[in-house]
């Protein structure tokens, strides 16, 4: 490879030294970037350029940020931090009656939003006294700017005027965070692809919530199942852990108890005495600012049990959402909600029977509840261009911007698929006709009075 522009086999290769997975659309990006590296740096030799990572600090920092999406910003995935705010933090406190703090621990904290957004929502539920946060990156320049505190306006899209006033003050940069919000916060070095976990020499065990987010979807596949496996072993009895949509699921590969929520797919360890206290994933789909409704309860499924269609049965489930569908296509779409409404709760990882529910919401003009079931459904496999596309027609009125990025979802997907090809959920719709109209969306919402988009 010497003298030659690193090619995308080398991309890989530099990928799983850092211990991370390089997806096949962003190879191509990759491979640039690295050849970019190795002439700042003056490495011409690409067997040079991986025999010092892992050595020079500095280089793998620059591999690891060629790489990764580094994209993050204050209160990113509010239905999450609803979920912590209105179900999580209050049950935590509720167990922890012997006076010891919660512990919070987040994982791929990138520059210090994610931590410091816990941080701020503590102090704003009056607990920031009963908690203790810690966080931990693969990037030490990443690390580095997050002790320091100061961001610009890009990192606080997502936080009122009344959250800026209260937490933060004015500086070159933007904003610095108050001191005792970032004195909150413990961060350190770790690379969760390669480092041993659980550490409780290192206080990495024992943790109440764990917030792994936007993380695991760069890891390499292979290392999923031993992380999974780690993080169930880092949570303390009864634990909480959140990914993120693009993340891999876990189920597969620990015992944890599995449970869809408004905000996503939650795990959590299951606790040893089960009588010592009892949780309700009753929590509220409030985003956007919309009125806070209760859901109902969603039993915690065991995720050994695996994969729910399997479960089920091949025939059993395809009887079940042809019941569905049959409902549906004769117009009875309040007794195929309600059909669906039952089948997700007995089946609550089955994103199939979640997207029926869904269209039959639609169907009935329950606008809101139908996109709480898409988000469910994106959260289970967020390479469905249908849930996607439909997520996207749900709130094109009401949050222009949310149904923007899911169109562009849908195109994304859609064109990284053949032509032809038929789409999943939708088989009477092709990859490129479902982009080409996902297009059409995103060229409306673009030209509406008021569009805050590019």
């Amino acid at each position: 490879m010497t003298g030659h522009a690193p090619s995308s086999n080398f991309a890989e290769q530099v990928a799983y030294r850092v211990g991370l997975s390089l997806p096949a659309s962003r190879k191509g990006y990759v491979a640039s970037a690295i050849a970019r590296l190795m002439v700042r740096r003056g490495i011409g030799d690409s067997r040079l350029f991986l025999d010092r990572l892992g050595l020079d600090a500095e280089l793998t920092d620059d591999a690891v940020a060629a790489i990764t999406v580094g994209e993050t910003h204050f209160f990113r995935g509010p239905d999450q931090f609803q979920l912590i705010r209105q179900t999580i933090l209050p049950e935590l406190r509720r167990r922890q009656s012997d006076g010891s703090p919660v512990r919070i621990w987040s994982l791929g904290c990138a520059t210090g939003e994610e931590p410091y957004s816990l941080a701020i929502l503590c102090d704003e539920e009056g607990l920031l006294g009963d908690v203790r946060i810690s966080a931990a990156d693969i990037s030490r320049r990443a690390l580095a700017i997050a002790k320091a505190a100061e961001y610009g306006e890009w990192s606080l899209r997502n936080t009122d005027h009344k959250q800026r006033k209260r937490h933060f003050t004015s500086c070159d940069e933007g904003f610095r965070l108050h001191e005792r919000l970032r004195r909150r916060v413990e961060f350190a070095h770790l690379n969760l692809g390669t480092d041993e976990l659980p550490a409780p020499e290192k206080q990495l065990a024992d943790f109440d919530l764990i917030l792994c987010r936007n993380v695991l979807v760069h890891l390499d596949a292979i290392a999923v199942p031993r992380i999974a496996r780690q993080l169930l072993a880092c949570l303390a009895d009864g634990g909480w852990l959140l990914t993120a949509p693009a993340d891999p699921p876990l189920w597969k590969y620990a015992p944890f108890e599995t449970s869809v929520t408004p905000a996503g797919v939650v795990y959590r360890r299951i606790i040893a005495h089960p009588h010592a206290t009892r949780s309700s994933i009753s929590c509220a789909t409030s985003v956007h600012g919309q009125t806070k409704k209760p859901v109902a309860h969603v039993p915690p499924v065991r995720a050994c049990v695996g994969d729910a269609r399997k479960e089920l049965g091949d025939q059993t489930f395809k009887a079940i959402a042809r019941q569905i569908r049959s409902h549906f296509d004769m117009g009875e779409t309040r007794e195929a909600a309600r059909l669906a409404a039952q089948a997700t709760e007995s089946h609550p990882l089955s994103a199939e029977l979640h997207f029926l529910h869904a269209l039959s919401q639609m169907a009935n003009e329950e606008t809101a509840a139908a996109a709480a079931a898409l988000r469910r459904v994106v959260y289970l496999d967020s390479t469905l261009a249908a849930a996607q596309f439909f997520l996207g027609a749900c709130l094109k009125d009401s949050d222009p911007q949310a149904a923007l990025r899911s169109f562009e979802n849908v195109r994304l997907i859609c064109i990284s698929r053949p032509p032809q090809e038929r789409v999943s959920l939708m088989p009477e719709t092709t990859a490129g006709h479902l982009a080409e109209r996902a297009q059409r969306e995103i060229g409306k919402i673009r030209q509406s009075p008021g569009s805050e988009g590019p």
